[in-house]
């Protein structure tokens, strides 16, 4: 009987030290943003020429992916109408780098912003990050145990053809 109560204490020992895993693997981390870049047909372009009455396609990359959120939202919205983008918003159920395409019609200068929700379990609340990227501004708002927001702006130009 002292054996089995040995056998048992150390079985009990092994799963304690097995089951104390490491929380850190579990952790909500935003993404952090290197730039929206511009590409006009199939070139990229400097966010301050963008051509009139060309289509554009706008990517936001990320220097850093994030991890533990299940669902990414992006609203891309523009300070004039005359840039040619309707308010878009896309889901996303991974973290690759999110796109908005659109055709701006006026020449002159603009604010692109990129509102992004990202939705995660009860996790905890993660570290809030810091990045910066040129001629733009990106600001998280950190919202708790299951949502943060990032406000992502970019000030562009819009070129006559």
């Amino acid at each position: 009987m002292k054996n089995l109560f040995a056998i048992l204490a150390v079985l009990t020992a092994g799963l304690i030290f097995v089951s104390c895993d490491n929380d850190d693997d579990y952790k909500v981390v935003l993404p952090l943003y290197e730039d929206v870049v511009f590409t006009q047909q199939g070139a990229q372009v400097n966010a301050r020429s963008i051509v009139a009455g060309k289509q554009v396609t706008a990517t936001l990359v990320q220097v850093k992916k994030g991890s533990g959120i299940y669902r990414y939202s992006y609203k891309w919205t523009a300070d004039s109408e005359q840039l040619g983008l309707a308010t878009y918003v896309k889901d996303m159920l991974d973290n690759a780098d999110a796109t908005c395409t659109f055709t701006p019609s006026t020449p002159g200068d603009y604010t692109l912003t990129i509102d992004v929700d990202y939705n995660y379990g009860s996790s905890g609340t993660p570290d809030k990050p810091s990045c910066e990227i040129p001629n733009g501004s990106v600001v998280y708002t950190m919202g708790g145990a299951i949502k943060s927001q990032a406000k992502i702006t970019k000030q562009i130009r819009i070129v006559h053809p």
